[in-house]
């Protein structure tokens, strides 16, 4: 026993080479694997510059140490995080459960609608009707009995592309129907089977279809709201701005309409026709003049306000902090905005809020906004809430609500809003909950 305990530090000794290359090995292997999955779409300047034949077969991976403990560090957290978040889905999978066996009396009964007919009978949403209302054709409703009307867009989780399902998201019409909202959850098509211009098609459609059907369902059309998280709430604020930045860029030379009435009839021909362009005042920004609504045809509802929970305002700020942590090219932001740097900037919120200074009409935008966010969220950083605050205040929005909750991490908003909050977090889901009740009036 002597003799064995006395080998001990020399096999020990021994041992360190042998783990500290099987951690390099393993570094190396999550890194790549990450990249092969994720990070093929990106071509960089070495395999840009061979052959075309041979081009094909080289795949875009990391060689360089530092780059690939960035990535398997960033990995590693992200994977600790979905498994704190276990009970989410176990929570979900009894929900969804009960959901299909759902009557139309139960609290989880929806209505899946197509919202994009002509263009295409695929794209649904799901309506979840206030709980005991009936849905429509069994009663007749008058305006005294609609209730306000919550559209949340759902946001994609790489890699699970199919996160972005309005399916997922049971858990959010379980808690705001409950609080009797008349809850909608379009389906939205994200990278990588679109990119963000056919994101904002997919909600302006739904939009339209939310603010001429809704009625129907025992929502109040003027009283719609609209929620997104994250990439969503990105998706919820480009689509907002960059229609309220078209029609103002075309009003600075088109004021002269006899009634407001007018004026927006006036406008929206011109940006459909794409004279709003050639007519732009020459002291505007380039990215300005050149910017467009997508799908202008489609009208959007009066919105009655949005709320935005720890929302990517600053495209270039969330890019340069994907650098920082290494994920920039295994991240699907860069490419599905852009993936050019004049692309990426004529899709970000706050440098368009920035850049249309002086002609931004505030009255082609949602009279409030509230925007909730972590103080400890790593992932998208709590500047981005402050420096919208700010610009939409200086914009002339009337209300621009920040709630900022100091203990909360990134996942935690989400969270306390599908009502599956950790214990040591649960004080701050009645705070958001209240904080919601008082805005969505």
């Amino acid at each position: 026993m002597a003799v064995f305990s006395s080998l001990i530090p020399f096999v020990g000794v021994m041992a360190m080479p042998v783990v500290f290359l099987a951690g390099v090995c393993s570094m190396y292997a999550i890194s790549w694997t990450a990249y092969l999955l994720l990070a093929q779409q990106d071509i960089p300047s070495y395999v840009a510059m061979a052959p075309p034949p041979l081009a094909q077969f080289i795949p875009f991976v990391p060689f360089l140490p530092y780059r690939c403990y960035k990535v398997t560090r960033a990995i590693i957290l992200y994977t600790w995080t979905c498994l704190c978040n276990l009970h989410v889905l176990s929570d979900w999978l009894q929900l969804y459960v009960h959901a299909s066996k759902a009557g139309e009396a139960d609290a989880l009964y929806c209505v899946s609608m197509p919202y994009a007919i002509p263009f295409s009978d695929k794209k649904k949403l799901d309506i979840f009707p206030v709980r005991h209302k009936k849905i429509p054709g069994l009663s007749q409703r008058n305006s005294q009995q609609t209730v306000p009307v919550l559209v949340f867009v759902p946001f994609p989780i790489v890699p699970l592309t199919a996160s972005s399902h309005r399916k997922v998201y049971l858990q959010v019409a379980r808690t705001m129907s409950s609080k009797s909202y008349c809850v909608v959850i379009p389906d939205i098509t994200y990278y990588p089977k679109a990119r963000i211009r056919e994101s904002v098609v997919d909600l302006r459609l739904a939009l339209s279809w939310v603010g001429a059907n809704i009625s129907s369902y025992g929502g109040d059309p003027s009283r719609i709201y609209l929620m997104g998280f994250r990439n969503s709430a990105h998706l919820v604020l480009l689509t907002l701005i960059q229609e309220a930045v078209v029609l103002s860029r075309a009003l600075t030379t088109h004021h002269h309409s006899s009634s407001p009435r007018q004026t927006e009839k006036s406008l929206r021909n011109m940006v459909q026709s794409g004279d709003a362009n050639a007519a732009a005042h020459g002291a505007l920004h380039e990215r300005i003049k050149g910017l467009e609504i997508y799908v202008p045809q489609v009208r959007l509802p009066p919105l009655a306000g949005v709320v935005l929970l720890a929302g990517i305002t600053d495209v270039v700020k969330a890019y340069q902090h994907e650098l920082d942590l290494g994920i920039e090219h295994i991240s699907f932001l860069r490419r599905a905005v852009g993936p050019a740097h004049d692309v990426c900037l004529l899709h970000s919120p706050t440098h368009l809020l920035v850049e249309s200074r002086g002609i931004l009409d505030a009255a082609f935008l949602p009279p409030k906004f509230l925007l909730l966010h972590g103080g400890k969220d790593a992932m998208v950083s709590i500047d981005h809430a402050t420096l919208l605050s700010t610009l939409l205040k200086d914009a002339g929005v009337g209300q621009v609500d920040l709630r900022a909750y100091r203990n909360l991490g990134h996942t935690d908003t989400l969270t306390s809003l599908l009502g599956v909050l950790r214990p040591n977090r649960s004080s701050y889901a009645s705070q958001i909950c209240d904080d919601l009740n008082k805005f969505l009036v």
